[in-house]
Formats: structure tokens, sequence, C-alpha cells
């Protein structure tokens, strides 16, 4: 098969990758949170992550849209974590507009989602049956302003501030992570950016960045959540005041909340907290919330005098079925655009159903949108203190298996490209050692595999009796390096 890689499908078109530069005036923050809950009341409000039909009957805790906005005089960065499944890269373009109304001043946007299992369906694929949405239109269009205004907020309440970053490897970060396909590399690094007012101390904002499945609660929950990430921030809020800000990083091969591999004791029993229960996500919750708080008890602090920011629109070829025919059934309700050669391609077919599929609808044929490509974007940034990268943040577009961003990546039986060569490792090519990977960043394509890795056909994986799970949810073998390796080449660019 001709390489999509070599071809004009992966376009890259460099944005913005002069650095910005400080004018005298010192760094500056500001940040806001606001809740984006739906109203369960109002209507039907089918929930993300794991099955069709799962219809919210309450509200357990608040979901929100949390900003962190930093400047370095002329040019200001809005960076946002929204407790959802995932967004698409078409609700941060119009986050984006949006904005240009309410912050002119804004040089660049991140919105990352937490990829929260128990709040609604932002994506489309989990509404009342297969190929039925379930996005409320009204609420997403809600969801966008309310990730622009509070953006906004956090800029328009900048002030002089001081930077403090911190980062842990405790041995416990390995231990809430369960990994259920091999090779069995995690992601346990720890990363905190904590911003202070230069005049007081006061706390304007703690960011965390951690890699972990908020799906503690699992698929019978019906009450909206944000999952650990909201007893997280609670924690750090409580402790340290000031905004929290929680981005997932490195989720691929389903590193999870869930299973044996992630014990916790409940102080009030002394058994072991179970699955499924609200005690296990707020136990989970507030222990990496602690583990953030201590990590910056060491914490160095910086002074930032100018930020670097790269970042490349890229065409990753779409080679999975489903998503084709989801596409075509309006799932993603025109949220999910194709393209072919760079240019927009409604076009759509009645094509062979994929096997599942046909048992399910029990038509021999459906509609499938042929475009080639999706368009998405990876981002780069360096925070600079005379002339040296102090930290770096690395948007992902989708569940980045780790041993794409720390290596291991392996070969094993069965695997579909057996001699496909190895993505690059994205920490090799980072500079400083503080590296913050936003998952889910400005996008979400799914997992992003090792093409080495990828197994969609028998025989199985590593000799495994049914297929792995992570290429049913995956744009295709070829996004892995599509992403790396412009990511890279965005990092070494002079």
């Amino acid at each position: 098969m001709r390489s999509n890689i070599s071809r004009a499908s992966i376009i890259v078109f460099l944005l913005a990758v002069m650095p910005f530069q400080a004018w005298g005036a010192g760094l500056r923050a500001g940040a806001a949170k606001s809740v984006i809950t739906p109203d369960v009341k109002s209507g039907k409000v089918y929930m993300a992550g794991f099955d069709f039909n799962r219809v919210a009957t309450g509200v357990h805790d608040d979901l929100y849209v949390r900003c962190l906005a930093l400047s370095t005089g002329k040019d200001t960065v809005a960076m946002c974590a929204v407790d959802v499944i995932g967004l698409f890269y078409d609700n941060v373009l119009k986050v984006r507009e949006k904005m240009k109304q309410l912050a002119p001043e804004v040089t660049h946007v991140i919105v990352a989602s937490t990829h929260d299992h128990e709040g609604p369906d932002t994506m489309g694929i989990w509404g009342p049956a297969p190929l039925q949405s379930g996005i409320d239109e009204k609420y997403l269009d809600w969801v966008d302003e309310q990730i622009a205004e509070t953006a906004a907020k956090a800029v328009h309440s900048m002030t002089d501030a001081q930077l403090t970053l911190a980062r842990d490897t405790h041995p416990l970060l390995a231990l809430l992570q369960n990994d259920d396909r091999p090779p069995y590399v995690k992601d346990p690094f720890l990363f905190t950016m904590q911003l202070t007012a230069a005049s007081g101390g006061k706390t304007i904002a703690t960011l965390v960045n951690w890699s972990d499945h908020p799906e503690t609660l699992e698929s019978k929950n019906t009450e909206i959540t944000a999952d650990f990430p909201f007893w997280l921030c609670k924690r750090v809020e409580e402790k340290a005041g000031g905004v929290a800000v929680y981005f997932n990083g490195s989720i691929g091969g389903l590193l999870s909340t869930l299973g044996d591999q992630v014990a916790l004791q409940d102080p009030e029993t002394g058994q072991v907290a179970k699955d499924a229960t609200w005690t296990k996500a707020e136990l989970f919750g507030n222990l990496v919330g602690d583990l953030a708080l201590r990590a910056l008890e060491s914490g160095t602090k910086f002074d930032i005098d100018s930020v670097v920011i790269r970042k490349s629109v890229i065409f990753v070829p779409l080679q999975n079925e489903l998503f084709r025919i989801a596409a075509a059934a309006g799932a993603f309700k025109g949220r999910r655009p194709l393209y072919t050669e760079g240019k927009p391609d409604q076009s759509i077919l009645l094509k062979d159903s994929p096997s599942p599929l046909k048992e399910l609808s029990g038509q021999a044929q459906l509609p499938q949108a042929t475009g080639k490509d999706l368009q998405t974007e990876v981002d780069y940034l360096e925070f600079m203190s005379k002339n040296q990268v102090t930290a770096e943040i690395t948007t992902v577009p989708g569940e980045i298996y780790p041993e794409l961003v720390n290596g291991g990546i392996t070969r094993y039986p069965g695997a579909d490209f057996p001699d496909a060569p190895f993505e690059p490792t994205l920490r090799a090519h980072m500079k400083s050692k503080y590296q913050f990977i936003f998952g889910l960043g400005n996008d979400e394509l799914g997992y992003i595999i090792p093409k080495a890795e990828w197994d969609n056909e028998p025989p199985w994986l590593n000799n495994k009796p049914e297929r792995w799970y992570g290429e049913v949810n995956s744009c295709g073998p070829e996004m892995a390096g599509a992403v790396t390796r412009t990511l890279v080449g965005l990092m070494e660019q002079k």
C-alpha cells in the first residue's frame, strides 16, 4: 500500500514559528472557571464513553471549563481544560473566532478535554443507538461560548505573576495507572505549573498535567460527574487557593483508573475502594492533587521573559470505515468535516458495510463519507528565560500511546505492519526538565497507535484470542507518524 505520509495528504502549514519576545513587562497571569453542566431535567442528556443510550438521571458534581492565561508583554496565550469526553477541531476554531471579539489581544488559544467518561456526549457516537448522534447542538454551541468567555475572563484578570515549575515521579503515580495492552508502557510523570501574584504571593492558578482515563464510575453510573479531576481540582484549590486546571496527558493504551492494578484503601472501612464508587473517585482525585502540591513544595521559580509558539495544521489520513459511516449518518452533526487534498470533501457513496455494522443494521451496504483526510492541529510552546528553554507544552490531538511519548515501541507477533519504522519519541526531542503533554489538545481523533503495534486484522497482536480495543477508535495506522513527526519538526526548528 502506498504510504499516505509521503503524499500531500499530510500537509503542514507552519502558522506561527517566530518567538514572541517580552517587551519589558514581565510575566502576567490570570485564571477563571465556569460551570458547563448540562440540564438533565430539560431533555435527554446522552452520556459519553461507554454504551449507547446511557441517559443522565442527575448531577453528582458540576462540570467545568477552567482557563489559565499567560502573557509576556506583547503576546498572550489562553489554555483551557474542559470536563468533557472530547471536542473536535471545529469547536476549537469556533472558540478562537469568539475570542477575537472578546479578547483580541490573545495570540493563541489551546482547548483540551479531560476525557471525562461520565459527562455528555460531545462527539456524537454515544447516542440512543449506533449511528444516531448523542450531541445536543444547542448545548455544545453554548459550551463553545462558555470556553471563550471563560478564557476572556482569565485574560482580563491578568496581573504581574511569578511562575513555579515542578515535576514528580513518585512511585504511586505509576501504580494509579492500569495498563492493559502490551508493551505496558505508562506515563507516570506529573508536571505542575503554579502562578502566584508578584505582589502578595496569592495563588492565581495551579496547572496539573498527568495521564489517566477519568472513567472510575464505569458504565452503569447515570449521574453527571467530572470523575477524579473534580476532586483533584477541588483539593488543589482548597489547599493552595486560586483556580486549579487539570490537563490530561498520554492516555492511549487505555491507561485507566479501573482494575486491580489501581488499589486505594478506604480509610473509613480499611478495605480497598471498589471500582464504580464515589469513594474511589474521591480518593483518587485527592491523592493526585496531594502529589501535585507535594511536588510544588520543592518546585523552582523562573523569570519567564518570552514564549515561543509554533503550531501546524496537518491532514491525517482517515482509514477507519466506521468513522466514515458515522460521518455519513450525521453522528458528528457536521463538526468533523473530511478533506481531500486540503479541500473540504462532502461526498458520500454507498459502500459495503463492515461486518459489525452489518450485524447491527441488517444492511449489506451503508453510506460512507469518502473524504481522505481529517484536518487537525499540533502545537509546541517554549517558555524562555534568558534564552534558555525552561518549560515546554506539546498538544496532541487525541489519546496518544505512552510509548510514543516515552519510548518503548515493540514488535509483536500478529502486528499488521511488522516492519514499520518506529515513530520518533516525543520526550527524547524535548529540551527542558518540565515537559507538559496536553492530550486531546485542540481535537480528539481517538487513539494514536504506533504503526508497528497496529493490529486491525487477525491473528491478533501477541496471540491474543480476540482483537484489541484501540484500533476500533483510531483514525488509522498513519496518524502516529503524522502527529509525532510534525511535532518533532516544530521542536527542532531554530
